[in-house]
C-alpha cells in the first residue's frame, strides 16, 4: 500500500475500530483507537518495523468505524476478531472452558470437576489452569477426606472404599452424621481455612486419644499431616484470601504469556499462551491478551502486570461489567514482582519444552482432545475386477503394532469401485468396537474422506477421520485442507498411509500367486509363479494377455525365448 492512498484527513478523529483488508477482501487485521486519524497515520511512516512493514505490503483497503467512547470500541474489536479470525491478529482464547472442582448439594454430597458452574445449590471452588490441575486437586482432597465421586450411588462399597479413597456412604459404612462432618472439613480446606481446620481436627484427635479410640485417633493424624503438607505447597500465596491473576511475558524469539492463578490465596496452577506471530510491541500483545482472555473466563478480583499498558485503564472499564471490584495494575511491591518474576519464568521455561512429539502436533494441528495413541491406517487395492483388498494397519504410540494388521477381501463390490470397497471395509471393522482408534487415516483424498465419515456417522461413532492423497501429499480433514502441522507429524501420517498401501499390496500378490498356480500359463518350461504373478499384476486379465504382442510380454518377462514360448501357447489357446 502506498503512503498516499490514504491521506490523514480521510480518517476520523474520533474514536473507533478499523478494519484492514486484502485485494480479495478478506479481513487482515482488526484494530481499536482512542483517535483513529492518529493510529492508522501511524502505518504510514517511513520507520515502522518491519514486522509491520510486513502487514501493510499485503493492505489494500481499510474501513473504519467510529463508536461513541472507547469502551464500546474494545467490546466491538472484540466482536469482530471473534467473527473474522484475521490473520494478523494474535488469537488468545480457549475453547475449553476453566475447570472447577464442585461439592454437589445432595443427601451425600459427591466431589468431582466440573467445566460448568450451574445455580445449583453446589458449591464451586477454582477454577484450575487445567484439568489435570483440578483432577489433582480432586484426588488430594478425596484421599484426606474420603468423599465419594461416583455418579450413582450403589448399596454396596466400590473399589474406592477398598483403597481407601472414599468412606462407602451407600452401605452404611459411615453415619451420615460423620460424612456431614467430613463435607464441613472439606468445604474448609476448600476455603482456605487451613489453620482453622487443622486446629479443630488436632482437638478431635486429643478427645480420641484420652477415650483410647487409638485407630480414631491415628486417621486424624494421618489427616492433619496431609493438610498441613498441602499448605506448605501453597504458602507462597497464602498472603490473603483474594483471587487473583499473576502475568508473565516473555519474548525471545518467540513470546509467551504465563498466568499464575490465585484462588482464595492458593495457587491453583499455571496456564501458558504461547505467540507464534506476534507482529506489534508488548503493550500491544498484551492489552490483545487482556481483553480476549478475560471477557469469558473467570476474573478474579486483581490482575498483576509485568509493565503497564497504555489502555489498562479501558479495559479494567470494559472487563468490570464482570468484575466490580476489579483492579489491573502492574507489578509496584517486592513481592507482586517476585511473584512476576516466577510467572515469566514458567513462561520461558515453556516455551523451552515445546519441542512436540509426533503424536503431540496430530493432537494440536488437528485439534484432537486426546493424544492419538493408535492410529489405524486403511488402503484399497486391486489387480483387475476380481482381486480386491482393504487393508488395515495399527500402530500404537507411533510404531507398528503388526499383531493388529488385518486384511479384508472385498465380498460385496463389483468392479474396481475404490469407494464402494472402502465402505465395506469400514463396516466390517467398526462392527467391533472393544478397542477403537483415537485415529482413522485414508489413503485417498477428498471422496474416500467423507465415505469414511458417512460410515462412522451411521455407525454412530465419532472418531477423528482423515485422508492422505499420494501425489501432492495433500492431508484432507473434515474441516478443510493442510492443517498447519509440524513436518514429523506429517511424516508419522505418510509413514502409516504407506504401511497401509505396502500391507495391501503384499497381500494382493499373495493371493494372486495362488490364483496363478491354476492358470492357461501352467505347463510352460521357466514360467515360474513371480513371473506368473507379474503377468497378471501387468495385464491383469488373462484375456489382456491374449491381446499383447510379443513384445509388450518380453518388456514383462525380459527373456526372449520365454516371452515367445508364452505368446505361441496364448496365442494358440481357444
Amino acid at each position: 500500500m502506498s503512503n498516499d492512498l490514504y491521506p490523514k484527513k480521510i480518517f476520523p478523529e474520533e474514536p473507533g475500530i478499523y478494519i484492514m483488508k486484502d485485494s480479495e477482501g478478506k479481513v487482515l487485521y482488526v484494530g481499536k483507537a482512542k483517535s483513529l486519524r492518529k493510529r492508522l497515520s501511524s502505518y504510514f511512516q517511513k520507520n515502522i518495523p518491519d514486522r509491520v512493514s510486513f502487514l501493510m505490503n499485503r493492505v489494500e483497503d481499510i474501513e473504519t468505524i467510529v463508536t461513541d467512547n472507547e469502551t464500546e470500541a474494545l467490546l466491538l474489536e472484540y466482536n469482530l476478531i471473534k467473527k473474522y479470525k484475521p490473520r494478523y491478529n494474535i488469537h488468545f482464547r480457549d475453547d475449553k472452558k476453566y475447570p472447577y472442582i464442585k461439592i454437589t448439594n445432595e443427601e451425600y454430597p459427591k466431589i468431582i470437576v466440573s467445566r460448568k458452574v450451574d445455580e445449583d445449590g453446589a458449591f464451586y471452588f477454582g477454577p484450575y489452569s487445567d484439568v489435570g490441575s483440578a483432577r489433582r486437586m480432586l484426588a488430594l482432597a478425596r484421599n484426606i477426606f474420603k468423599i465419594r465421586s461416583c455418579k450413582k450411588m450403589g448399596n454396596r462399597p466400590c473399589l474406592n472404599y477398598y483403597i481407601k479413597r472414599c468412606s462407602a456412604p451407600c452401605s452404611e459404612e459411615i453415619s451420615k452424621e460423620t460424612y456431614r462432618d467430613s463435607i464441613k472439613d472439606l468445604l474448609m480446606f476448600f476455603d482456605n481455612k487451613g489453620e482453622e481446620l487443622i486446629s479443630k481436627l488436632t482437638k478431635e484427635m486429643e478427645i480420641n486419644s484420652k477415650e483410647l479410640e487409638f485407630e480414631k485417633a491415628a486417621i486424624l493424624r494421618d489427616k492433619i499431616d496431609a493438610i498441613r503438607k498441602s499448605m506448605e505447597q501453597q504458602k507462597i500465596f497464602l498472603d490473603s484470601p483474594i483471587n487473583k491473576d499473576v502475568i508473565g511475558y516473555y519474548d525471545k524469539v518467540s513470546v509467551c504469556i504465563c498466568i499464575i492463578m490465585v484462588r482464595n490465596g492458593v495457587l491453583t496452577g499455571t496456564k501458558n499462551f504461547p505467540i507464534e506471530d506476534a507482529i506489534f510491541e508488548k503493550e500491544e500483545t498484551l492489552s490483545s491478551f487482556l481483553k480476549q482472555h478475560y471477557i469469558d473466563n473467570f476474573l478474579p478480583s486483581k490482575i498483576i502486570l509485568p509493565f503497564d499498558i497504555p489502555e489498562r485503564g479501558e479495559i479494567q472499564k470494559f472487563l468490570s461489567s464482570k468484575e466490580d471490584n476489579l483492579i489491573i495494575t502492574p507489578a509496584s511491591t517486592v513481592r507482586e514482582k517476585e511473584e512476576v518474576l516466577l510467572a515469566t519464568k514458567n513462561a520461558e521455561l515453556f516455551l523451552s519444552s515445546q519441542k512436540k512429539t509426533p503424536l503431540e502436533g496430530l493432537r494440536e494441528s488437528l485439534g484432537l482432545e486426546n493424544i492419538p495413541r493408535r492410529i489405524e491406517g486403511y488402503d484399497i487395492s486391486n489387480i483387475g475386477p476380481e482381486l480386491k483388498v482393504g487393508s488395515q494397519v495399527t500402530f500404537i504410540d507411533g510404531k507398528p503394532s503388526k499383531e493388529n494388521y488385518r486384511i479384508y477381501k472385498i465380498k460385496t463390490v463389483a468392479g474396481q469401485d475404490d469407494i464402494s470397497s472402502l465402505r465395506e471395509v469400514l463396516n466390517r471393522r467398526l462392527k467391533h468396537t472393544e478397542f477403537l482408534p483415537d485415529l482413522i487415516l485414508i489413503d485417498g483424498g477428498k471422496g474416500h474422506l467423507n465415505t469414511a465419515l458417512s460410515v462412522l456417522k451411521s455407525e454412530r461413532l465419532e472418531i477423528p477421520t482423515v485422508a492422505l492423497a499420494k501425489q501432492e501429499e495433500d492431508l484432507y480433514t473434515e474441516d478443510g485442507l493442510n492443517p498447519k502441522m509440524e513436518p514429523d507429524s506429517k511424516n508419522l501420517l505418510i509413514r502409516v498411509r504407506d504401511e497401509a498401501h505396502r500391507f495391501a499390496i503384499k497381500n494382493l500378490r499373495n493371493m494372486k500367486r495362488k490364483t496363478s498356480m491354476s492358470s492357461p500359463l501352467d505347463g510352460i518350461a521357466g514360467l515360474g509363479p513371480k513371473k506368473k504373478a507379474l503377468l497378471l499384476e501387468h495385464f491383469e486379465s488373462i484375456d489382456n494377455l491374449k491381446k499383447a504382442k510379443l513384445e509388450e510380454i518380453e518388456s514383462v518377462v525380459r527373456n526372449k525365448e520365454l516371452s515367445e514360448m508364452i505368446f505361441n501357447k496364448i496365442k494358440n489357446m481357444a
